[in-house]
């Protein structure tokens, strides 16, 4: 019987994406309010290179496109790194959260620059709907996923034997792999059309169930019981 619910944050509670243009549209403002140049035009062109030159090409082309001016790119940095995210659950997924929270145990594990995630985790008002939260790089980058460090000490925290947890996400490679050197089960949120082929062709151990959205949980844990 599943009794704790562990969850991927990125690209598994909210669009990721959105907290990309979120940052770009921050770091644009800064840039705007400094040198004149219009606002609009600067998130056009940020987006517009993420997609043709790849994330680390952004603010590259932003400085490029202010020669003149005084805009460090260590300070876009930070900008995009402390800005308040414009970022929201999935449709529907708080209700749902919140009716699971009710049921079970419930906790995320997430990498990525703890200060950045802990201001995503506001930004989703997740911290009520949870038992825990884990950011994996507090205990060092090593021990991000898929290290089985943080599934074993969030099944601490929640007093649950791993048999009795199940982890969702959408990355195979690192949150199949870390659930399952836990012991844990894993519940895969398929990935978009253009990434199943990528993904059907990955490495490692494959998920036990796949799912399309968190609306598909309830009947699975009813299978599961």
């Amino acid at each position: 019987m599943i009794r704790a619910l562990i969850f991927d944050l990125d690209d598994t509670l909210y669009r990721e994406m959105d907290f990309v243009e979120s940052g770009y549209r921050a770091v644009a403002r800064y840039v705007s309010e400094r040198t004149g140049r219009d606002f609009h035009t600067l998130y056009r062109m940020m987006v517009d290179t993420l997609h043709t030159g790849g994330r680390y090409r952004v603010l590259c082309a932003v400085k490029e496109k202010c020669p003149a001016d005084s805009i460090a790119i260590k300070d876009m940095v930070s900008v995009y790194r402390r800005h308040s995210p414009e970022i929201r659950l999935y449709p529907g997924y708080a209700g749902l959260l919140k009716a699971l929270s009710e049921r079970y145990r419930m906790g995320i594990i997430t990498d990525g620059i703890p200060e950045v995630q802990e201001r995503k985790v506001r930004a989703l008002r997740l911290e009520g709907l949870m038992d825990r939260i884990l950011y994996t790089w507090k205990y060092g980058e090593e021990k991000q996923k898929p290290h089985p460090h943080s599934f074993r000490l969030m099944l601490r925290w929640l007093e649950i034997p791993a048999e009795n947890a199940l982890y969702v996400g959408d990355n195979p490679m690192k949150d199949c792999a870390g659930a399952s050197g836990a012991g844990m089960k894993f519940a895969q949120i398929s990935p978009p059309a253009r990434d199943a082929e990528k993904e059907k062709n990955a490495p490692g151990r494959k998920p036990e169930y796949v799912i399309k959205s968190l609306f598909q949980l309830p009947p699975l844990l009813q299978e599961l019981i």
